[in-house]
């Protein structure tokens, strides 16, 4: 049997009733990881939600957050590697995006620190959100930190991520700023969970679901990758792997060009995986 890699998105993928995991699905997904079955996550959540998960799940292997920006090593419970965006880069894409007067996020990673930290210019509707995960060296992971410009936050440490979320209109607009800056990868798309809020995902060109998929696949020494995804933002990650798996939900569209589509099934991802390994 080949050595594989499984990676799979969280929301509407593996937590297939909404924002949390059933009991079932950690069983399901404990009993993997106890046959030392090469399992993770790629997610586009900030690391304070992720880690959550990535606890629940009781993940030995590296997983991956903000669309692939960042890998964390679960297994010793600390910052593994970043793709930062070049530094020039980001600042032109910050300057667009703020022309907006739009609400803008940075994950700026200190590496002194080994955490990130988010930057926000809080044009309008602050909703900030209590983070309460502490690394390794007794920082607070995700630190918000605001700025009327966020560009000096950015200037601290490497700026890893970029994000705005909004209508349709103003978030085309903010697509058509930047789309063609080089040096970055821009995903704009619907959130499947909250119909008319798009969604604008920035990270370094040589970043992305897609480079997680890729990265995960080699560094884990593994013959073929697996990748589970719902959504148009997972579609990087499906096309970067061997074998690329989406859901009965996802777009029509989508289905058409990955190698397999799942049931409808609750559990779907890990039992597809069960059944590969010859748990089932």
């Amino acid at each position: 049997m080949k050595k594989r890699v499984y990676c799979s998105d969280v929301d509407g993928t593996l937590a297939r009733q909404g924002y949390y995991l059933t009991e079932d699905t950690l069983a399901l997904v404990h009993e993997m990881v106890d046959a030392d079955i090469n399992f993770t996550i790629v997610t586009g959540r900030f690391l304070s939600r992720s880690l959550p998960v990535m606890q629940q799940l009781k993940l030995k292997v590296p997983a991956f957050c903000l669309s692939g920006a960042l890998a964390y090593d679960c297994a010793n419970e600390r910052i593994l590697k970043v793709w930062p965006i070049d530094p020039a880069v980001a600042k032109t894409v910050a300057e667009r995006l703020q022309s907006l007067k739009h609400n803008v996020l940075a994950a700026v990673y200190h590496p002194q620190e080994n955490r990130c930290k988010l930057c926000f210019n809080w044009v309008k509707n602050p909703q900030p959100f209590p983070m309460d995960k502490v690394n390794e060296l007794g920082y607070l992971h995700d630190e918000i930190v605001t700025a009327e410009n966020i560009i000096p936050l950015m200037e601290e440490g490497q700026c890893i991520f970029l994000d705005m979320a909004g209508d349709e209109g103003t978030m085309k607009t903010a697509y058509g700023l930047v789309r063609d800056i080089e040096g970055i990868k821009v995903f704009l798309h619907e959130s499947p969970h909250n119909k008319g809020l798009w969604v604008l995902d920035i990270v370094a060109e040589n970043s992305g679901k897609g480079n997680a998929i890729q990265w995960m696949k080699e560094y884990m020494g593994a013959e073929e990758s697996v990748g589970f995804g719902d959504h148009y933002n997972d579609l990087p990650m499906l096309l970067a792997a061997d074998i690329g798996v989406t859901m009965a939900e996802a777009p029509e569209d989508m289905r058409k060009i990955v190698d397999l589509v799942l049931p409808a099934t609750p559990n779907c991802v890990p039992d597809y995986i069960m059944a590969e390994e010859g748990l089932r």
